[in-house]
């Protein structure tokens, strides 16, 4: 007599191997291990990686350890004090070159306040220990794509979380993470200008740039051979990473266009270690992917090869003005109304403005118009200033002509490399549509939200104003809302170091449950700058971020990285997963479950004979 056991392996034997199951097996949720899990690499294994790099890894020893007695025993008080002024993003007119030197060139330093989370910063007690938090545990400094395919191997081996990070100029907490292996691009540093690059495409100047190099570096290196580049405001932004990956505004947007659209190759290394060059006619899918899906998600980039310019005159004006030099707030207020219904006219010729916008002060800091003249500038500028003048607005203009961008950009935006912009803010960047600037009660009630976001003296809007109107572009991945807006106006709060840690985030807070919705209700139908956007947004991340492009954008990333090891906050793919308790990182997945159709295994007994048993 066969036995009950037997019956039922005959049965399940036989539905599997003639596929008569009726559902899929899912395995358990999956996890990176952390230190003191039985997975996690013991000392001899780093040591053996950092053989396999050439002696290349590096341990994380977090810079505010100099203010910590315990456990480094670095504790310096004089170095603690230098540390923090430079620190301390409040400081930055002072020290604009120690601000974006610290983090940008230590291997695992981060310049967000958020993700840093006091875990070892210079500015809680000696006493308390320094901790790594959300720090990697190491980083390999590579210095070549061998060193990524070494790191990518070892983190799946060892089933631990792998981050990419270049110079740490990041809001999401993308450059970083707790208890993970870094790739430290930043040594990267390489840029080969190509006169003449040809391919179906493009025919013109190119230039081959290492991923390690900022747009400062980039600016200074093309400068040397009489070209431009497009580029961030920022000094300290990589142009193969974020930028690139993830559109990019520049000065130079509305002649040249966004980040994204500059990009020529990719180098890139993926997550099963396959090096690949990404053309829009190689590898056609990852290229539109990396154009404008996001940074660190669909593979590691190694180096870019993007368009540049034949350098040339630019004139540049500033303006300023304020409410005490007003015949009174309401009329501030409609100066700035005015003000932002200009954008249209002031963008015209490849002109581009970045603006300041507090509750007592305009300061548009540079007006940009590429081959232009201060005559240009002065015309450009002439209709407001009498708007102005019939307000009764008291106000500075300067003009100032430069015979390259590159002087203009140092005058405006310097000094080179690492400029003057504070990088620590807590921030969020929405887009703003053409057709809401044209539309007076539509300006009027984004006007109303500009106001509301201001009104406490906590916060100031920057804005960049630009045309991308009928501007050709390659096919690629960026938010369409960037083809139809005028300007990406970013609401920024900013981080207290010396204040309890609830004080800044109930600021974070503050942006995201009223500012950030706000700004979206007076901007419908658009979206925000994937890279400036507040981890705590609230709102529907893959719309904001991605909108059409989110579900062509998943599939890419599930071919080239199937196993998810690249994870970002809010990218592409990221709400597969979670944190437990503990910190590790885990992947969301059901119990694994076999559901078998009743009416086959009915069947299937009758197959066998086996309903009489």
């Amino acid at each position: 007599m066969v036995g009950l056991s037997t019956v039922c392996g005959l049965v399940s034997s036989l539905l599997l191997c003639s596929g008569l199951t009726s559902a899929k097996a899912v395995s358990k949720p999956s996890c990176h291990n952390i230190p003191g899990d039985a997975g996690w690499p013991t000392r001899s294994e780093w040591d053996q990686l950092n053989q396999t790099v050439s002696g290349q890894l590096i341990q994380t020893v977090p810079m505010g350890s100099v203010c910590h007695y315990e456990p480094f025993g670095n504790y310096n008080k004089t170095a603690c004090d230098e540390l923090r002024k430079d620190w301390d993003f409040r400081h930055w007119k002072f020290k604009v070159w120690e601000m974006g030197q610290i983090h940008v060139n230590h291997p695992s330093e981060i310049m967000n306040p958020y993700y840093q989370n006091r875990s070892c910063d210079p500015f809680t007690s000696a006493n308390t220990p320094c901790e790594l938090g959300n720090y990697a545990s190491y980083s390999i400094n590579v210095t070549s794509a061998r060193d990524v395919v070494a790191g990518i191997q070892f983190a799946k081996e060892k089933n631990i979380r792998l981050v990419v990070k270049n110079t740490g100029h990041d809001y999401h907490g993308r450059s970083s993470g707790s208890n993970s292996l870094s790739l430290w691009m930043y040594n990267l540093k390489t840029a080969d200008i190509i006169h003449n690059y040809k391919s179906s495409h493009y025919s013109g100047p190119a230039v081959k740039l290492g991923a390690g190099m900022g747009v400062g570096e980039s600016y200074m290196a093309v400068h040397e051979y009489g070209y431009r580049i497009v580029g961030g405001e920022c000094g300290t932004v990589g142009v193969a990473g974020g930028y690139s990956q993830g559109g990019g505004h520049s000065v130079l947007t509305s002649e040249n266009g966004l980040g994204s659209d500059q990009v020529l190759e990719w180098e890139v290394v993926t997550t099963n270690g396959e090096y690949l060059i990404a053309t829009p006619e190689q590898n056609s899918d990852l290229y539109w992917a990396l154009s404008g899906g996001g940074g660190g998600t669909y593979g590691i980039v190694v180096g870019v090869t993007v368009k540049i310019f034949k350098d040339g005159p630019f004139a540049g004006g500033a303006l300023v003005f304020n409410n005490t030099d007003t015949p009174g707030n309401e009329v501030y207020w409609k100066a700035i109304e005015l003000w932002y219904e200009y954008f249209p006219s002031l963008t015209v010729n490849n002109n581009t403005v970045q603006f300041v916008l507090l509750n007592s002060t305009l300061d548009a800091q540079a007006i940009n118009l590429p081959g232009q003249t201060v005559e240009d500038v002065n015309n450009l500028m002439a209709p407001y200033l009498s708007e102005l003048d019939n307000l009764g607005i008291k106000y500075s203009f300067k003009t100032e002509y430069s015979e390259t961008y590159y002087d203009h950009f140092n005058n405006y935006y310097g000094p080179l490399p690492h400029g003057a912009e504070p990088v620590t803010t807590i921030l969020y960047a929405r887009l703003v549509p053409r057709k809401v600037i044209q539309d007076k009660k539509a300006n009027s009630k984004l006007i109303d939200s500009l106001r509301s976001v201001v009104s406490n003296g906590k916060w100031l809007i920057g804005c960049g104003v630009f045309n991308l109107q009928n501007k050709v572009h390659p096919d690629n991945a960026v938010l369409p809302a960037w083809r139809d807006a005028q300007a990406v106006c970013i609401a920024n709060g900013f981080w207290n170091f010396e204040a309890p840690t609830e004080e800044n985030l109930k600021l974070k807070e503050e942006l995201a449950d009223f500012h950030a919705p706000a700004l979206d209700a007076a901007t419908p139908d658009s979206g925000v700058y994937m890279n400036e956007v507040d981890p705590l947004y609230k709102g529907d991340w893959k719309e904001a971020m991605y909108g059409a492009n989110y579900e062509r954008l998943l599939g890419i990333k599930n071919k080239y990285d199937p196993d998810h090891l690249l994870f970002g906050h809010m990218s592409v793919g990221s709400d597969e997963f979670h944190f437990d308790e503990a910190g590790r990182l885990c992947h969301r997945r059901e119990e694994s479950t076999i559901d078998l159709d009743l009416g086959l295994v009915d069947q299937a007994m009758n197959w066998m004979g086996l309903h009489d048993l």
